[in-house]
């Protein structure tokens, strides 16, 4: 582990991945975001309930046991695709009018927190750009997780268990020589039982691997992963708590387990890079979250971040250019 007195670049460096303790306040930081995805899921419940698909709203239970009930009466509820700050699908053809992102103000808080930007600071320097490959994951336990709803998100790491995986392995080529740094932020506590992090330490070093397309994976996700018997290095699960932060570079090999507990475990993963850099998903916006060279340059208005989303969706659809999205040609790169 590393502490704020410690080089954490070096740290990184020499490891592929750090934590740093009590980077976030608990209350200050996150519990603002948990309000507002609990309005979020309290207003899909009303829809659901309304529609006859659940038996109630379960508004009175706090978000993990709420979900959990919701999946309950309803297994294949879409509540990913709501949550997610990212547009969810992976090929432009799969991008509707109608599909769903969250871009609300605590999440745009949380990507501009100045305590986190603080510490991204000391690993690549003050001026910051928020690279636009972000996501949410809340996954419930493994045992309310129906096979359909399981092949639904298939591919999206969003619902149960991630396959391991390099993050340069899942963006474009034209990002390969950006310093992007991933920043993954437990909201609850990450444990072995519920589906912590694990990553493969000092895996870094050997460069980007060939990623395999899964054969069984609807091919709109082209779902990449490295095959775990390639995965020779010493595997470290991480542990953390709520206000802990975990970084890793881009070539750091990492997954996740599954969630074997009885609650929800949820966290984010955010990316951050040096301004100017590709950022490996051209065709979504990022935005410089700090810079000391020119200040004005930072978003500070929520409001422009959504646009930018809106304007982004509306392009991709008019575009449809699925070379936007992979690296790997899943013909001719498969798991066996």
């Amino acid at each position: 582990m590393a502490t704020l007195n410690v080089s954490l670049k070096e740290q990184l460096s020499k490891h592929g991945y750090l934590i740093a303790k009590g980077v976030l306040d608990d209350r200050l930081d996150l519990e603002p975001v948990r309000q507002e995805y609990k309005n979020v899921l309290d207003k899909l419940a009303a829809e659901w309930y309304f529609e006859q698909k659940i038996n109630a709203t379960y508004q009175e239970q706090p978000l993990g046991e709420q979900l959990c009930s919701i999946l309950r009466d309803y297994p294949e509820a879409p509540y990913y695709e709501n949550m997610d700050i990212s547009l969810t699908k992976s090929t432009p053809d799969s991008i509707k009018q109608d599909s769903l992102m969250h871009t609300g103000p605590a999440i745009f808080g949380l990507l501009t927190n100045r305590r986190l930007l603080d510490v991204v600071e000391q690993i690549i320097g003050p001026e910051i750009y928020s690279n636009p490959v972000q996501h949410v994951r809340i996954k419930p336990p493994l045992k309310t997780v129906s096979d359909n709803l399981r092949k639904k998100s298939s591919g999206s790491g969003l619902v149960t268990g991630t396959q391991w995986h390099q993050d340069q392995g899942v963006i474009t080529s034209d990002a390969d020589n950006s310093d992007i740094l991933t920043v993954w932020i437990p909201m609850t506590k990450a444990t072995t039982a519920n589906g912590c992090l694990v990553v493969a330490k000092k895996s870094h070093n050997d460069g980007l691997v060939l990623h395999c397309t899964k054969t069984e994976t609807r091919p709109q996700w082209k779902q990449v992963e490295i095959p775990g018997e390639y995965i020779t290095e010493e595997k470290i699960t991480l542990e953390v708590e709520p206000g802990d932060v975990i970084f890793l570079t881009k070539l750091t090999k990492h997954s996740s387990l599954e969630n074997n507990s009885e609650d929800i475990r949820w966290s984010f993963d955010l990316r951050y890079q040096p301004i100017g850099q590709p950022t490996g998903r051209s065709h979504f916006p990022g935005f410089v979250a700090r810079s000391k060279k020119n200040p004005d340059s930072e978003l500070k208005d929520h409001k422009v971040w959504v646009d930018l989303w809106q304007e982004a969706k509306h392009k991709l659809i008019e575009e449809n250019k699925s070379e936007y999205f992979s690296r790997w040609d899943p013909e001719d790169i498969r798991c066996a």
